[in-house]
């Protein structure tokens, strides 16, 4: 994966995808049961941008933690 640099803190930027994953699982949890849609392809997608989410935010965790310990860091 690219770095795009946007978050110069590495700590802070696998916070940032936490919360956004935390955010879209609320969004999705709201449409479910706020809206009541029963739409099968939204419901895919949303499932779809979840797993890719959490994906992205495991791999920036696990990245984080290695060079943590690479570094000899310990916070």
């Amino acid at each position: 994966m690219a770095n795009t640099g946007a978050v110069k803190d590495p700590k802070n930027g696998v916070i940032s995808c936490w919360v956004c994953t935390g955010v879209l699982v609320a969004a999705n949890l709201m449409r479910l049961f706020m809206l009541r849609m029963n739409n099968r392809m939204v419901d895919w997608v949303f499932l779809v941008l979840i797993l890719v989410w959490v994906g992205i935010s495991v791999y920036e965790t696990v990245k984080y933690n290695k060079e943590k310990n690479r570094d000899g860091k310990r916070e």
